[in-house]
């Protein structure tokens, strides 16, 4: 079973479902699919993709909500690798560029 983890992104989260998907005898449909990937993603992410985005379950793709739910993460991705590169520099410790 596929499940969200911040830290791997909404994008591993959606490979993963599609992954377990292909290895089902019977491949699930979109709407399955679909409904799937809004169950599994945040709260926070479901509702700002459908209150934010206008998006609609019964009207948009399973790949349109992905494109919107990576650009939802992508600030909050940002400002965790600043505040973590931060609180090294307060302690003096370096981190190494990746």
């Amino acid at each position: 079973m596929a499940v969200y983890n911040a830290r791997m992104g909404v994008q591993t989260f959606y490979d993963d479902l599609v992954g377990h998907a292909q290895n089902m005898a019977i491949y699930p449909d979109e709407f399955t699919i679909r409904e799937t990937f809004l169950d599994g993603i945040p709260a926070e992410m479901h509702c700002a993709l459908i209150c934010n985005n206008n998006l609609s379950p019964e009207v948009n793709t399973v790949t349109e909500f992905l494109a919107y739910a990576i650009r939802y993460e992508e600030p909050a991705q940002t400002a965790t690798h600043y505040d973590q590169r931060s609180s090294h520099r307060a302690t003096g410790q370096r981190q190494p560029v990746k």
